[in-house]
């Protein structure tokens, strides 16, 4: 018999593999008939009511109740997934692919400059085609770098909608359709209606941003500058191609990154370093989750903050409890309604699944490799084990999702994460702190942000000097996805007879103390 925990962890686990199978589904069999995974759900339950108050015998109905149970969660799963697909209508952007047409809509998100262009997520609101009507959609707009646009901007395009298509083995397609962007537009011709449109918060929010990168820019050079922003806001608008390539080869480019993978390893980080320092572990929970917060608001609480927010508050919240084993869970909960809300993250958000696939680590590898380091009796030195350990149990799980993603595998990894990762959160505060000191007296700006250009230039040093070796990064080519689920499972397995192992060793200890 199972407990009502158990249960409702079963029906999390069978909700995500439902969202899994659809994922890979074709589409035409998803879009067809979508009412009736509706209606199969509603079968599903009436049959199992029917068989709870028929004649099957108590030791029988919880097998089949659960049995039931799980084929309406599997078909509820594959309805949602059904119904996150895009439908046709003459009301939609994407119904005039390959047609001229004049869309009205609102900037939708902050623009994302390039070195050439800037992005624009337009949510239309009306469609001239040939007359005005009514619209929905999301439109992305690929343009010139200038006239430079703002969130809540009103335009009016003129352009010829498209279809995103996959290139050099890209799946662009399906990049864009985590979003809901269904259309793509380029170099259109844009006229500016009105500005100030928007959500109030939000505009405020990124003006504050604006005004914030305009102080760091003032405060250092280039490139510590573009090194300075995305540490702090996320993405890697700025930095010059090269400085990418040798982030990637050394797999630092999370760094750079608002994801669970990344804010959830440096609040780990972070507690593990508060509580080697003497702090209380209470206290230093609280203390993290304040900067957490505080972070997450900063950079504007755009969905992949949030969700990075949320899973980073479950690690320090078992880290305050001192029981990371003890988290699977929160872990499976937080997946299933995440893919709740948004079930194209499974399989086309590499965020999505770094994140977990990290958290995954810090859970079950973690405790593993820390009962190693002290079995071995190797030295603590502050807190620099743990940063070694919490980034070696990350990349233990990420390493393949990586390879799969971006065809590279960072061999020296470990190393340079171990060489970087404690800078960041001190570059993060002391960004933070020059930011009002400088807003003040602008005229020092350069001597408040010279900590902060001390730590970019070690960042970028240490980058540089590592992306140098011959062998720092292997690339993989398209990797199949067979082989990712086979070091899955060889990790899986290995994880299970560790873990039993150190839990026999414990027994085993206790007995013969008694």
């Amino acid at each position: 018999m199972f407990s009502k925990s158990k249960i409702f962890l079963i029906s999390c686990l069978v909700f995500i593999v439902g969202i899994a199978a659809a994922s890979f589904l074709p589409v035409k069999f998803l879009e067809y008939k979508i009412r009736w995974f509706g209606a199969a759900i509603f079968f599903l339950m009436v049959a199992a009511l029917l068989w709870q108050t028929g004649g099957a015998t108590a030791k029988a109905r919880p097998g089949r109740d659960l049995a039931l149970l799980g084929m309406a969660i599997l078909c509820f799963a594959l309805w949602r997934y059904a119904v996150s697909l895009p439908q046709d209508a003459p009301d939609k952007i994407w119904h005039y692919h390959g047609k001229s047409v004049v869309a009205r809509g609102l900037v939708a998100s902050e623009p994302d400059p390039r070195e050439t262009s800037q992005k624009l997520e337009i949510a239309v609101v009306a469609i001239q085609s040939p007359a005005w009507r009514p619209a929905k959609g999301r439109l992305l707009v690929t343009t010139n770098l200038y006239p430079e646009h703002d969130y809540g901007d009103e335009l009016e395009i003129a352009c010829q909608p498209e279809q995103p298509e996959e290139f050099n083995g890209f799946a662009y397609d399906r990049y864009l359709a985590r979003y809901n962007i269904y259309a793509v537009c380029y170099y259109p011709k844009i006229s500016v209606i009105r500005s100030g449109q928007g959500n109030l918060i939000y505009r405020r929010i990124f003006h504050f941003k604006k005004i914030l990168a305009g102080l760091i820019d003032a405060g250092l050079s280039e490139p510590e500058a573009s090194l300075a922003r995305p540490i702090v806001f996320g993405g890697q608008k700025g930095l010059p191609q090269n400085i990418r390539d040798d982030f990637q080869k050394v797999g630092l480019t999370h760094i750079m990154a608002v994801s669970g993978f990344n804010v959830s390893i440096l609040a780990a980080i972070a507690m593990a370093v508060l509580l080697a320092l003497g702090v209380a572990r209470r206290y230093a929970f609280y203390l993290a989750v304040a900067l957490l917060a505080g972070y997450i608001i900063l950079v504007g609480a755009p969905a992949s903050a949030t969700r990075a927010g949320l899973m980073a508050f479950f690690v320090l919240w078992a880290l305050k409890l001192g029981r990371l084993n003890k988290m699977t869970n929160s872990l499976v909960l937080t997946a299933a309604i995440l893919l709740l809300i948004n079930p194209k993250l499974l399989r086309d958000d590499a965020g999505f699944q770094l994140s977990f696939a990290a958290m995954a680590g810090l859970v079950y590898v973690y405790p593993i490799l820390e009962a190693l380091w002290e079995k071995i009796k190797l030295p603590k030195l502050k807190g620099v084990s743990d940063a070694l350990l919490i980034t070696l149990a990350a990349q233990t799980f990420t390493v393949p999702i990586l390879a799969y993603d971006f065809s590279r595998v960072s061999l020296i990894a470990p190393l340079a994460n171990l060489a970087v990762l404690w800078a960041v959160p001190i570059l993060t505060m002391a960004i933070l702190a020059a930011l009002p000191l400088a807003a003040l007296v602008p005229k020092l700006s350069f001597l408040f942000f010279l900590p902060s250009l001390i730590l970019t230039k070690y960042i970028l040093a240490v980058v540089k000097f590592f992306a140098g070796f011959k062998f720092s990064s292997l690339t993989v080519g398209h990797l199949a996805w067979g082989w990712v689920a086979v070091y899955y499972l060889l990790i899986i397995f290995l994880v299970i007879k560790l873990r039993r192992c150190k839990m026999l060793a414990e027994k085993f200890d206790i007995s013969s103390q008694l």
